[in-house]
Parts: C-alpha cells; sequence; structure tokens
C-alpha cells in the first residue's frame, strides 16, 4: 500500500483478572497511513466540528511479531502477548510506546497526537490493497 510511512501504538485494553483494572498492552506497527482531519456536520445547534483520524493499517506491516485476533478471540486469549486487537475504546498515539505501565490518563497527558477508536472496518480481502480502516476522533 503507498504511503504507508507512519508508526503507531495500538493500546488495547484488557481486564486483569487478579485486580479486576484494565491493563493497556501496546503494540508498535510500522508501515501504517495515518490521516487527521476535521469531520463536520449541522444539527440543531448549527455546525458541529470535531478532528476525525483515519488510520490505514495493510497487511504487510510490521506488528512486531504479534499476530492480529478479532475482539472476541482477543478476550478470550489465555496469553495475549503475542496478539492485538482493534475494537473501538482502544487508544491510538502516532510513534512508538512500548511501555505497558502507562493508564489512558498518562498516555493523553504525554502524547499530543492520541486518538480513541471509534470503528474500525476489515478490508483484507480487498484484491489489490487488504488492509485494516480504523475511524477515530
Amino acid at each position: 500500500m503507498k504511503l504507508c510511512t507512519d508508526t503507531i501504538t495500538v493500546f488495547n485494553a484488557r481486564v486483569d483478572p487478579a485486580t479486576g483494572y484494565d491493563d493497556y498492552l501496546p503494540t508498535v506497527i510500522v508501515g501504517v497511513s495515518w490521516y487527521m482531519g476535521v469531520a463536520t456536520s449541522v444539527n440543531n445547534n448549527g455546525l458541529q466540528a470535531a478532528n476525525a483520524c483515519t488510520i490505514r493499517i495493510p497487511l504487510d506491516a510490521d506488528f512486531g511479531g504479534k499476530s492480529y485476533a478479532d475482539p472476541i478471540e482477543y478476550a478470550g486469549a489465555a496469553d495475549p502477548a503475542g496478539l492485538f486487537t482493534l475494537q473501538p475504546g482502544d487508544i491510538v498515539i502516532k510513534g512508538s510506546l512500548e511501555s505497558s505501565s502507562l493508564r489512558p490518563a498518562e498516555i493523553k497527558r504525554t502524547h499530543a497526537t492520541f486518538v480513541t477508536i471509534k470503528g474500525v472496518t476489515d478490508n483484507r480481502r480487498a484484491p489489490n490493497a487488504p488492509h485494516w480502516k480504523v475511524l477515530a476522533t
């Protein structure tokens, strides 16, 4: 896929059974396309605008040795260390960050370019450029 020169880190939330709190497991992905724009709409309150991000992740991107698992498979995995997923609510930052001890508030405070996944389109069966399309705000 052309113009896939960016690096991102996806933080997947997973409940730690011992503590009952979410752990955020990072996956650095090299070779993606990150496009930040503005989405607008008109409603009863007038013109509304919000930042919108489209991330395209080709199948041939570098996932650091991890494999993709759909959200249900990821949630049920006994050991998610070798897996990653793309699901609404997970945090993505532009750049590489491999620390697994950060909480969402810390990520947002220390990284200006972060988004929260709102939706994912699985285009892995596309004949010319198989990829995942991630929509985030």
